[in-house]
């Protein structure tokens, strides 16, 4: 898979990153810049590979664990490093562990922050 996989639309991806992010400084009062640590969240699809992706994220750096929700397994990942919260930079790390997700069966679910 790739990112043009059925189900996930980067363009309407970015677009809800950046509202999503607009929506979030506005309620709780951060900064544009705060530092933060980033998660990301995944669902396994029916041909979903755990190691493989798993091995994958690692490889890049991302730590993570696996639980289940509403009877479906998922995947939180997290950056190793805090990153600045603004749109450009979750979305550059949300569409790049997009890609590692889809080519491993796993759809992208969002992305959330442990706030400083």
């Amino acid at each position: 898979m790739s990112e043009d996989a059925p189900g996930w639309d980067p363009a309407a991806a970015e677009a809800e990153t950046r509202a999503s992010l607009l929506e979030i400084l506005a309620e709780t009062g951060l900064d544009e810049g705060t530092i933060v640590t980033l998660d990301l969240r995944f669902e396994a699809g029916r041909a979903a590979d755990r190691a493989s992706f798993v091995a994958a994220m690692r490889a890049e750096g991302y730590r993570g664990h696996t639980y289940e929700a509403a009877g479906r397994e998922e995947i939180e990942a997290r950056l190793p490093e805090k990153i600045p919260l603004t749109a450009d930079r979750i979305w550059a790390e949300e569409r790049r562990a997009a890609q590692i997700a889809l080519a491993h069966g796993y759809e992208p679910m969002g992305w959330g922050f442990e706030a400083p």
